[in-house]
């Protein structure tokens, strides 16, 4: 359900239909990664379905959203439970959904409005 019927929101891509699956099918990512993190993947999904930027989800302090270093630059995070360690992976794309040249966070948030989902991944392994 969108609740901003007309506005421009976030539109979801997914690296792969098994992930895609896996974040849209909620019996999936119950068995593939335990009823905890398959709620907090599925509030987040939502949550981002109905988000009309990126900074929508940037202000949610729950969701720690922080962008990645190193092998993984120009990648973010958001958490699934500091404690359950699991976390959402996602790129950002601009408008030609291509990846962003610019590092500068506050510019990438408050213009991103397709994001490509790219993992669930334990933050620990």
């Amino acid at each position: 359900m969108r609740f901003y019927k007309g506005w421009d929101i976030i539109k979801i891509k997914y690296k792969s239909k098994r992930l895609e699956r896996q974040c849209t099918n909620y019996t999936l990512a119950k068995r593939d990664f335990g009823v905890q993190v398959a709620e907090k993947l599925f509030s987040l999904i939502e949550f981002m379905n109905n988000a009309c930027s990126l900074n929508d989800v940037a202000v949610i302090p729950t969701y720690h959203l922080h962008p990645l270093h190193g092998t993984r630059n120009g990648e973010f995070a958001l958490d699934l439970g500091r404690r359950l360690g699991r976390r959402l992976i996602v790129r950002s794309l601009n408008e030609e959904g291509k990846k962003w040249d610019t590092n500068d966070t506050g510019i990438i948030y408050k213009s991103t409005f397709v994001v490509l989902v790219l993992e669930v991944s334990n933050h620990y392994e």
